[in-house]
């Protein structure tokens, strides 16, 4: 393994959202807010340092990823693992910024709620039309392909190889074109993530064949819990998915897959009027929050498209569930 110091952060004043949702082209728009400057891992239980590696042809060969592990790590304990996958145009080091340290001092991030946790962050490596992102499978149309996928299972391989992994504590969450690659890699892989909690994701034409059928995977055996967050009025998504209808979208494919009831128990979420259905009777639960404007703290654009800031404690209280 080839490792790189820490760079300085980039200031990443606008990144590029993947793709419209009807015609699935590329446009020039805000996704992420701008970066905050570079500092070391604020969370003193945890050492975070870019890395590089060269993966299998299949994979993509030289990656790269940022990690965040215990700086107590031992080797006689099992840890967590949680993969944080990046929207477009961003970096696995700006998400460590944004989503593990939390987007203001008020609002902290995923490692700081999670101990006995590693986080890992993939970048991405390939350029669709303005921005990079993730290549989402074999039924994406011209995001398709399965290098970023392989390249997922070769990382986690990697990981488990160096660290000692609780196989039934494995977990993933993403942002807008991270939260479609949290999707994809989690059915994809047959289930290796106990549950994931994508977050403004499309709607899941990548699990569509060219009759718009979602696709098989006997593979699959529904045992991923899946949390779906996606916002009621989302501005990059705009009309396309009036009153957050792809993140219904999402849960209606992880209910048909996980086998749930049609019957969800209904919880508030938040300090504003938000409610969590939670789908259960199946062999893993699908929870779906809707979530109004107005409850992201941080930085940038596209309020609507952003995640509320009780994101945070609610997904890491779930994921310590298991």
């Amino acid at each position: 393994m080839k490792t790189t110091p820490i760079t300085m952060m980039l200031l990443l004043l606008n990144f590029l959202l993947c793709y419209s949702c009807e015609s699935k082209e590329l446009e020039t728009i805000a996704d992420q807010p701008q970066a905050k400057s570079k500092t070391m891992a604020k969370n003193v239980s945890l050492i975070g340092e870019q890395r590089e590696y060269t993966f299998s042809p299949e994979a993509g060969g030289e990656r790269s990823y940022y990690i965040s592990v215990p700086e107590d790590y031992d080797d006689a304990k099992k840890y967590r693992l949680v993969f944080v996958f990046a929207g477009t145009d961003s970096t696995g080091e700006f998400m460590h910024e944004w989503m593990g340290q939390g987007w203001n001092s008020n609002t902290p991030g995923l490692e700081k709620l999670m101990d006995n946790t590693i986080f890992v962050y993939p970048d991405q490596k390939y350029i669709w039309g303005n921005g990079t992102g993730w290549a989402l499978g074999s039924y994406a149309g011209q995001y398709g392909g399965m290098h970023d996928i392989q390249f997922t299972k070769e990382l986690l391989a990697l990981i488990k190889n160096e660290y000692t992994i609780d196989n039934n504590r494995i977990f993933a969450t993403g942002h807008s074109w991270g939260g479609d690659m949290t999707n994809v890699t989690a059915y994809f892989l047959n289930g290796v993530f106990k549950a994931i909690a994508p977050i403004a994701s499309n709607r899941p034409f990548w699990f569509e064949n060219s009759n718009g059928n979602y696709v098989a995977n006997s593979n699959y055996h529904g045992n991923t819990a899946v949390w779906v967050f996606f916002g009621l009025n989302d501005d990059h998504f705009g009309n396309t998915s009036p009153n957050g209808l792809f993140g219904i979208q999402q849960a209606d494919f992880w209910r048909l897959k996980n086998g749930t009831s049609s019957n969800p128990m209904s919880t508030p979420i938040g300090s504003s009027t938000d409610v969590t259905k939670t789908y259960g009777g199946g062999t893993a639960a699908v929870k779906l929050t809707l979530y109004k404007t107005g409850q992201y703290s941080g930085g940038g654009t596209l309020l609507g498209h952003q995640p509320p800031d009780y994101y945070f404690k609610a997904v890491t209280d779930w994921f310590k569930t298991f």
